[in-house]
């Protein structure tokens, strides 16, 4: 597998910019606190109050915003105070009043529950990309059969990283505790691209974007998956097998088997 890359795959304002979140699973890969916190807006300064919460800058939350309007998705801690803390809003927003907002932490929180990941680096410093005021670790990450053939099979693409540093042998030692032999089973992977035009300026020299205007909100449609299964892990590379939200193990549609007891007719051919 190769090596991150050296710029932004290509150094051009139409060059597609792949990355990739890992949200792992409530009560299977780790022990689940909840949260309800209430939430305020300014410009792009999302403020939320949440009592003690004993949270660091850099901790990554999926913040669903039960009112006030704010965008739920993937966020990223920006800083701290004993009884609050803030993210940094997609768009800028004047949200006053008492709206709340829920997540889920790991009881250890010292233990992620949400990994970004990137296979290249941004121009400033070779170091991790930005992408929504969120750092997406620079890691060799390949994947493929995305393509839907049109023939009713869903696509069940493969996910491959590299293992070189035992990051994701790490991963699943420490999510097994939870679950033995889960190996991320049922891990949301989200599969995100935009351009490098609209990349947060901080991954520019002089915090400028030479390829154009950024815009968080610019992006194409996410893909969602899931993790079925883990088909090889070594010490070199540990790859994964994802699946739709309609082809998981135990998930059909419709939802309902409807049988003869529910309508006589089923299985048969009725002429009109």
């Amino acid at each position: 597998m190769a090596n991150p890359v050296a710029e932004l795959q290509q150094s051009s304002n139409k060059a597609i910019i792949e990355l990739y979140s890992m949200e792992l699973k409530p009560d299977i890969h780790y022990t689940k606190t909840a949260k309800t916190a209430t939430y305020t807006q300014s410009t792009n300064v999302i403020t939320i109050t949440l009592a003690s919460h004993g949270f660091s800058v850099g901790l990554i939350l999926n913040l669903t915003f039960a009112s006030g309007g704010a965008i739920d998705g993937i966020y990223t801690v920006q800083s701290v105070a004993t009884n609050t803390f803030t993210v940094t809003g997609r768009v800028s927003a004047t949200i006053t009043g008492t709206h709340n907002v829920t997540f889920n932490v790991n009881s250890n929180l010292t233990n992620p529950t949400i990994y970004l990941f990137h296979s290249g680096n941004n121009i400033k410093d070779k170091n991790n990309l930005v992408w929504q005021a969120n750092t997406y670790e620079k890691i060799p990450v390949m994947s493929d059969g995305y393509l839907y053939s049109g023939k009713g099979k869903l696509p069940r693409p493969n996910l491959t990283f590299s293992n070189l540093l035992n990051t994701f042998t790490t991963l699943l030692l420490l999510t097994n505790q939870i679950t033995p032999f889960s190996d991320l089973q049922g891990a949301k992977i989200i599969r995100r691209r935009t351009l490098s035009r609209f990349l947060d300026a901080t991954n520019f020299a002089s915090s400028v974007n030479p390829y154009g205007t950024p815009d968080p909100t610019a992006e194409l449609p996410q893909e969602i998956y899931f993790i079925e299964r883990k088909v090889t892990e070594n010490r070199d590379i540990v790859q994964f097998e994802l699946v739709s939200t309609f082809d998981l193990i135990g998930i059909g549609a419709p939802k309902k088997l409807v049988t003869r007891a529910d309508f006589p007719l089923v299985g048969t051919l009725q002429n009109a």
